[in-house]
């Protein structure tokens, strides 16, 4: 499929002979991030337990992304006045907020505890690495000192990791124990992501060569299934681990598709 996209792109490219090549842009834009993901996790095979210990869940954790900064360059080869070949790099910054959930900590046997205790795995931020698709558009561009752009493609992305480290806190008994979940590719040789991005730009002509630059684009990949690996960063007794490695085994997987909206500024310029 992603063979038959590329040489769908290069075949089209291909009616426009060198000798009718109209000029190369570079253009560079910056602007804000509007991220799409958001999952709520539920628990496999009911709350997490261990021997007579066992989690009630209140609250169910979560994770939601945030947007921030996104940087972009794309370069632009026209083959006509108004039709070229685009290649471009985006770079976006993306936070993934997580929050773990509020529980129950039950001691003692099911049905009758001996004690009952609130349990939270609090809030964190979440690093998202990697998040520079590379992609390779047709574009069309109208002239005039206004002109109105539409390029769309293919794109390609390194797989991507999602690391949080919250901290579990008991009440009452004045203890927090910092955890990190690691969520990474089921498939370890999953190394990338294919997808697609389309995007309207305007630019409005200011000197010889230069315009200025206004961009919308979207951008979406193939949904990265993950698995959790939970690890400790702080004394854990022997019951406080089992309840971490069942959090981790329970703990619904996390289907993140990195898809995003970018509304960008910038400047171009055409020679």
């Amino acid at each position: 499929m992603k063979k038959k996209l590329l040489g769908a792109l290069l075949m089209v490219a291909s009616t426009a002979t060198l000798g009718e090549a109209s000029g190369f842009e570079v253009a560079l834009f910056t602007g804000p991030t509007i991220a799409t993901y958001k999952q709520t996790f539920t628990f496999a095979g009911g709350s997490p337990q261990v021997q007579l210990a066992r989690l009630t869940v209140k609250d169910a954790p979560s994770i939601e992304a945030d947007g921030g900064l996104a940087f972009g360059a794309a370069a632009t080869f026209f083959l006509s006045n108004s039709f070229g070949l685009e290649a471009r790099m985006d770079s976006v910054d993306i936070d993934l907020q997580s929050f773990g959930g509020n529980y129950t900590l039950e001691l003692g046997p099911p049905g009758s505890p001996v004690t009952t205790l609130p349990v939270t795995l609090g809030e964190s931020q979440t690093d998202l690495q990697q998040v520079r698709p590379w992609s390779l558009n047709l574009r069309f561009q109208s002239q005039g000192r206004v002109g109105i752009g539409f390029s769309g493609g293919i794109s390609y992305m390194s797989a991507v990791d999602i690391t949080s480290t919250p901290t579990l806190t008991v009440a009452n008994l004045n203890a927090s124990f910092p955890i990190s979940l690691v969520a990474t590719p089921v498939n370890p040789d999953q190394t990338h992501h294919m997808g697609f991005n389309a995007g309207v730009t305007i630019q409005i002509k200011i000197a010889s060569g230069f315009a200025l630059v206004g961009e919308a684009r979207g951008f979406t990949f193939k949904r990265s299934e993950l698995q959790w690996q939970s690890t400790q960063t702080g004394a854990l007794s022997t019951v406080e681990k089992a309840l971490l490695s069942s959090i981790a085994a329970q703990l619904e997987v996390p289907e993140f598709t990195p898809g995003f909206w970018t509304a960008r500024a910038g400047l171009a310029f055409r020679f």
